[in-house]
């Protein structure tokens, strides 16, 4: 250790008492804290009830959706796959041609689907937003 390295240098200067305590200190006698709070008023209950909610009520959307093309993507995003896991479990021997098809059905309904999402964007009023709904 012929050399100082830059650690040696950062500490030399400081004063580090290192030395252990060999008697335990005594406790400090401290009074009791108030508490900041106060429990909450039938005052303070009518007052929140007036203020507006921190949320938005939003109409649930229905379980079957009203355009013929999001219901048909639905049908193949679920339709395709399934019908292949029948074929296997029942034993049915399906072309290439068949499963590509089933395949391709599936990828295309998917993308058509996340094309038809809403944007969320500048132009919305509630932007930015995550998206979560009560």
């Amino acid at each position: 250790m012929t050399e100082r390295d830059d650690f040696d240098k950062i500490v030399e200067g400081l004063d580090l008492d290192l030395s252990f305590v060999d008697e335990p200190l005594e406790p400090v006698d401290e009074k009791p804290v108030e508490p900041a709070w106060s429990p909450r008023t039938d005052d303070d209950l009518d007052a929140e009830d007036a203020e507006e909610p921190f949320y938005r009520k939003v109409e649930p959307t229905p379980l079957i959706p009203r355009r013929r093309g999001v219901l048909l993507a639905w049908v193949g995003v679920l339709g395709a796959p399934l019908s292949l896991v029948l074929a296997t479990l029942s034993g049915v021997y399906l072309d290439r041609p068949v499963v590509a098809a089933a395949s391709l059905t599936f990828v295309a309904c998917a993308i058509y689907l996340i094309l038809q999402l809403p944007e969320h964007g500048p132009s919305r009023r509630d932007w930015p937003d995550d998206g979560a709904v009560l």
